[in-house]
């Protein structure tokens, strides 16, 4: 890899890893805002924060597109520019100057619409790397979003806990923007300009979302039941985005300040890490892909399924490590049965598509989970874990036959 390329890889590492370190520092401070401060019902809460979720779903092909016509850096300039501007008016709203509900909706809507990050990432790897050596650079992108996920939560407690909810999202925005100065003044383009220049000739137009696509990925005999498998896992773990800070919170038996919160989400990153630094190519080499699904899969049902009713710190950081066990187990096992089962060809698609599924997985959790917190905080991590049931039983008997 020459410097150029060296430096493009570096700019993109750093990227992710600040992209998904303001996400999670957002993951314990949104929901307690939302019903401290603007004093919202817990239904509107899941629509805040599973809105970022679903522009990402709706987007991200577009960004996809544009990155193909224009070029990688135009599309990653844009992405933490809007990922700056996002973040800006989330402050306005957090710290206290115009606390609006309208306001942070659009913050969050921002900030998914320009979340062009990984696409632009997986895309410049892609341009940089060959063939033998892609895996390599997509697994230590993969580093860079566990850590800021690993790392995110943790700060975003511990700096509202002590300075305030504002604080810790103009260090995000600051972190973005240092990404934004890195990518105009560091990173040069990787697409060359006869690809770009034949891709104008070629191009017919943005599809928001090609439902024939998704469509055709779903029906494949080969991938489609993985894909539906991945969206309902999802769907199952995001139920608890936002409704385990309440209930972390608001627990006779925990009652945890944003602090202890924030470190406890960080606990969960670090173990489904652990899990898949040392761990995958164990369970892979003696058990299997298929079978380690299933197995994940009764952790996280296990995991979702007693939150409510651990009542002291110790029993929470159980159940979590079963939950970052199991979802740290499951989700390489698709990702990698999804991979090797199609066509170099149509990787691109396949896994943008289920990347997009994933997406909007993310966003019908959190709306879900906080809507039916209202009769019970119980509810969405037991909704949770039947999901995750019924998927599992649909695992065993659809993977036998495969």
């Amino acid at each position: 890899m020459n410097r150029k390329d060296k430096n493009a890889f570096i700019v993109i590492f750093i990227t992710i890893f600040i992209d998904l370190l303001g996400f999670g520092i957002i993951i314990p401070i949104l929901p307690d805002f939302a019903d401290t401060v603007l004093r919202i019902d817990k239904s509107t809460i899941g629509i805040l924060i599973g809105i970022y979720s679903l522009m990402q779903f709706v987007f991200t092909p577009v960004w996809g597109s544009l990155s193909d016509i224009y070029g990688r850096k135009p599309v990653l300039m844009i992405s933490l520019a809007g990922n700056v501007i996002s973040y800006f008016i989330a402050f306005l709203v957090l710290s206290g100057l115009y606390p609006s509900l309208i306001l942070l909706i659009v913050s969050r809507a921002f900030a998914g619409l320009f979340s062009a990050n990984l696409s632009a990432a997986q895309a410049v790897v892609s341009d940089i790397t060959p063939k033998e050596s892609r895996s390599k650079g997509m697994g230590i992108l993969g580093a860079a979003f566990g850590l800021g996920f690993v790392f995110g939560p943790a700060l975003g407690g511990v700096l509202s806990q002590n300075f305030g909810y504002g604080v810790p999202i103009l260090l995000s925005g600051l972190f973005s923007l240092t990404a934004f100065i890195l990518a105009v003044t560091i990173f040069k383009e990787t697409l060359p300009d006869s690809v770009r220049k034949q891709n104008r000739h070629d191009f017919k137009g943005v599809t928001i979302v090609n439902l024939r696509a998704v469509k055709d990925v779903i029906r494949n005999k080969k991938v489609g039941v993985y894909v539906i498998i991945f969206f309902f896992i999802t769907f199952s773990f995001a139920n608890i985005f936002g409704t385990f800070v309440l209930f972390a919170e608001r627990s006779e038996g925990l009652a945890l300040d944003k602090e202890q919160v924030g470190f406890t989400l960080s606990f969960l990153g670090i173990v489904a890490a652990v899990v898949q630094l040392f761990f995958i190519k164990f369970f892979k080499n003696k058990i299997g892909e298929e079978k380690s699904i299933i197995y994940g899969n009764i952790l996280v049902i296990a995991g979702l399924t007693l939150i409510p009713f651990a009542h002291t710190v110790p029993v929470l950081l159980m159940i979590i490590a079963l939950l970052g066990f199991g979802n740290g187990l499951n989700n390489p096992m698709l990702f990698g049965l999804i991979s090797t089962n199609v066509s170099a060809e149509e990787q691109g698609s396949v896994l943008g598509i289920n990347q997009s599924l994933g997406s909007l997985a993310r966003f019908l959790g959190p709306v879900w989970g906080l809507f039916i917190y209202e009769y019970g905080f119980i509810y969405p991590f037991l909704s949770g874990g039947f999901v995750m049931l019924l998927i599992t039983i649909f695992s065993l008997r659809i993977l036998k036959k495969n």
